[in-house]
């Protein structure tokens, strides 16, 4: 989500027209062809010939446990408009019910005044409210342009870093409580947030273009001093990557040092607006893949910690909109994938609710639950897929056929075994063999039966709850 002025983007500032929607990831959310743009092969292409494949579960010698990967959803108390987010009470509420662990904020720049004493909180009331009422880790997005600091659209100058800075300090002076992770900026590559909208940045960019890549390595690597002075403990990641074509842009910050000091990228993964047999969590997962293969070439072989701070699928009622059912899926998947890579340290969905009434408007509908505080079906998938990953003494994850997948977390004696396909188009069966008393149960489904020890495999993942002493052998043809 991008912010103006402490607003969110489909809201009118003076030197920035109205616009209606908020591109959180502009092309993807403009309905624009992203995957045509960037050339790649996506999930769903044409299936090879019929095949068959054995998936062997052995018991587990060496544990490859979840514990690292934080699971949390965006929220909005730290901005100027309410959005939905109208009491802290249903919002912790909701977080409980999905299982979160995390959430992430806003605590921008503007919601600080300047006197010559030094920066002083004058807004964000509702976030500093809220932070005391939750033992939840918070990641608090810090930034924004700042039109009344001169040089602060963006502060790429010495003495707009300066002030910059003496904000960041006070930030952790504020929130130290609260043992944040704080994130620099938002969305920089797509725009500063203010002022007339210029032309798609694709690549680094010019030096001259305020949205280069090493403009924000200036800013973000000035933001680390500055948090890791007031506080060297502070756990400051850097990025928020807004979308990124073959993700050029975020080689060049990487390459220019912006991992100086940080302690991990941060990226925001969408694709609603890709062709429907695309818009799944496989999509996502391979492109963050991508990302990682390509950071290793640039770093000689160097792991980059990433956070996912943004993911979501709006259930819309437009050609980008996702049916509910659909998005639960995609979620569930998405959250037990991420759980299997440990350089994945932490996914936020993109949001909690729903901040605004509309079905048509696509910024309106990225919510877990609606704006009227009704949970969609989505809200019992991530609770469902975050409670077999949390806790999980070792996960594991298998894909014997193109786009199916056998995953397993292990609790000491027991075992999650699941089943799925990425997406409606991918047809494939499955049987768990030597096993002919197997009960499985369709993810967030009470009314279909339970699953045998066979069956298809489908975008609804299939668990089992097996004994974990002994090997579990699964036949998988399509």
């Amino acid at each position: 989500m991008r912010i103006l002025t402490g607003k969110p983007a489909h809201e009118a500032t003076a030197s920035h027209p109205a616009r209606r929607g908020a591109p959180v990831s502009a092309v993807l959310r403009r309905g624009v062809a992203w995957g045509l743009l960037c050339g790649i092969t996506m999930a769903g292409a044409d299936r090879a010939v019929a095949a068959e494949k054995t998936v062997t579960l052995a018991p587990v010698a060496r544990a490859n446990p979840a514990g690292t990967l934080l699971i949390g959803s965006n929220i909005h108390f730290g901005l100027v408009r309410t959005l939905g987010y109208d009491s802290a009470t249903t919002a912790l509420h909701e977080l409980a019910q999905i299982g979160a662990a995390s959430y992430r904020d806003y605590l921008p720049w503007q919601s600080f005044s300047f006197p010559p004493q030094g920066p002083v909180l004058v807004k964000s009331q509702r976030l500093m409210n809220f932070m005391p009422q939750t033992k939840l880790k918070p990641v608090l997005n810090v930034g924004a342009a700042n039109s009344s600091v001169p040089g602060g659209v963006p502060p790429i100058s010495d003495d707009a870093l300066g002030v910059f800075d003496a904000y960041l300090k006070k930030v952790v002076e504020v929130t130290r409580p609260f043992d944040p992770i704080y994130e620099i900026w938002n969305e920089w590559n797509i725009d500063i947030g203010t002022g007339t909208r210029l032309p798609r940045l694709v690549g680094e960019g010019p030096d001259s273009d305020p949205r280069s890549a090493v403009n924000y390595v200036r800013v973000a690597n000035s933001g680390v001093r500055a948090l890791k002075s007031a506080n060297p403990h502070a756990q400051v990641i850097v990025g928020a990557v807004g979308d990124d074509i073959d993700w050029k842009w975020t080689r060049a910050i990487v390459r220019d040092g912006v991992l100086n000091g940080a302690d991990g990228l941060s990226v925001h993964l969408y694709n609603h607006c890709l062709k429907p047999q695309n818009r799944t969590a496989t999509e996502l997962i391979g492109r963050v893949k991508r990302l990682q293969q390509e950071l290793m070439q640039d770093r000689g072989g160097a792991v980059t910690p990433i956070y996912v701070t943004e993911f979501s699928w709006p259930t819309s009622n437009e050609p980008c909109g996702i049916p509910p059912l659909v998005a639960g899926n995609n979620f569930a998947q998405f959250i037990m994938q991420s759980a299997a890579i440990p350089w994945i340290k932490g996914i936020w969905v993109h949001e909690l609710k729903n901040i605004g009434p509309s079905p048509t408007d696509r910024e309106n509908n990225f919510g877990l639950y609606t704006f009227n505080d009704e949970p969609k079906p989505a809200a019992c998938f991530v609770r469902e897929a975050t409670d077999l990953v949390r806790g999980a003494d070792h996960v594991d994850i298998q894909e014997p056929l193109p786009d199916v997948f056998v995953f397993r977390a292990r609790r000491g004696a027991r075992q999650s075994v699941v089943l799925w396909s990425s997406g409606a188009t991918v047809k494939a069966r499955y049987a768990l063999t030597g096993l002919t008393e197997a009960s499985g149960r369709r993810m967030c489904d009470e009314t279909t039966p339970a699953a045998g020890p066979q069956g298809d495999v489908g975008p609804n993942p299939i668990v089992y709850d097996l004994d974990a002493s002994a090997p579990v052998t699964i036949r998988v043809l399509n």
